[in-house]
């Protein structure tokens, strides 16, 4: 009896690694390229995992038009190349990222102050999103998250945090 499961569970995992080694072959690995289902499922689970760090955390910044201006200016200087001016991606003819940049307006997975902050400071791994934990300081992490939230909200667009600040 033992050996019919053991065989069965060799058949199977030979299984297994035959269709993995397939879909491996047969995948199209050009950072352009649409990710398959499997590929899409997996993402979304490894970055559900990664979003669950420091939930709790709230955003000690106030959402007012002074922070929101600051944190477009970080916003224009660090995120809007990969993310697009308007939080909505690079565009049709903007850089291909692989996995594709999300756009940020709106959210089509909401995202809590701290899951905003962590993605923020320590960057997603395997993917074009850097850490700025080292480049910029907490304070404009934060404002930063403020300004990606009136993106995402749609509550305030891009003209209404007012004209940029120069440094």
């Amino acid at each position: 009896m033992k050996k019919k499961y053991a065989a069965a569970g060799l058949a199977l995992i030979g299984a297994i690694l035959l269709f993995a080694v397939f879909s491996f072959l047969r995948e199209n690995w050009a950072a352009s390229g649409t990710p398959g289902g499997v590929e899409r499922w997996i993402a979304r689970w490894v970055l559900f995992r990664n979003r669950g760090t420091a939930t709790d955390t709230v955003n000690p910044l106030p959402q007012n038009a002074e922070t929101l201006a600051a944190g477009r200016v970080i916003y224009e200087k660090h995120c809007a190349f990969c993310h697009g001016a308007d939080g909505k991606g690079p565009g049709p003819n903007g850089m291909k990222f692989y996995p594709p940049v999300p756009s940020l307006a709106p959210i089509t997975e909401p995202l809590t102050d701290g899951q905003t902050f962590s993605i923020i400071e320590l960057g997603i791994r395997y993917t074009a999103m850097p850490g700025f934990g080292e480049a910029l300081p907490d304070e404009d992490i934060w404002k930063v998250s403020r300004y990606l939230q009136s993106l995402s909200t749609q509550s305030l667009s891009i003209g209404d945090a007012g004209p940029p600040i120069s440094h």
